[in-house]
């Protein structure tokens, strides 16, 4: 084996600073208003479809979404955290967490938004935007819903 000459490195100047400048706070959505994509929605389980949503469209999800355009996330998520919260991926039905990976969807949680005791609408978010994947109408304590709810004291 031949020796290795070892190389110096010379540096034109030393880099300034010692810290990373972060140039906006990954917290700041948090003051921001929702904004709501439907683009990312799945259209099998849980889809925002005619035949899993129907009427309720009308009648729930979007009169729900048009009143928390008017609060902040901070208001949703903080204040409201018993209704409205994040959940682990490692906690979904099996079901869920195969149609995230079925469709790229990278995330390390996802967000329940409660719309009446067993009405849901999962979602991820992209800064303020909240990008909408499942409507999930049975909620509960059952394995067909796409977070399992365990009863308490059973």
């Amino acid at each position: 084996m031949a020796a290795c000459k070892k190389k110096k490195v010379i540096q034109k100047e030393l880099p300034k600073g010692r810290h990373v400048e972060q140039k906006e706070n990954p917290d700041s959505y948090y003051d921001e208003r929702p904004a709501w994509n439907f683009g990312s929605c799945d259209t099998e389980k849980w889809g925002f479809t005619r035949e899993n949503v129907g009427e309720l469209l009308w009648t729930e999800v979007l009169p729900f979404l048009k009143n928390l355009e008017a609060k902040t996330w901070k208001e949703i998520l903080v204040v409201s955290k018993k209704s409205h919260h994040s959940i682990d991926v490692r906690k979904l039905n099996s079901s869920a967490k195969e149609r995230m990976a079925a469709r790229y969807i990278e995330q390390d949680s996802v967000i329940s938004l409660r719309l009446t005791g067993t009405h849901r609408i999962y979602g991820y978010m992209m800064g303020r935007v909240f990008n909408i994947l499942w409507y999930d109408p049975e909620h509960g304590d059952n394995d067909t819903c796409v977070c399992r709810s365990y009863l308490k004291h059973t």
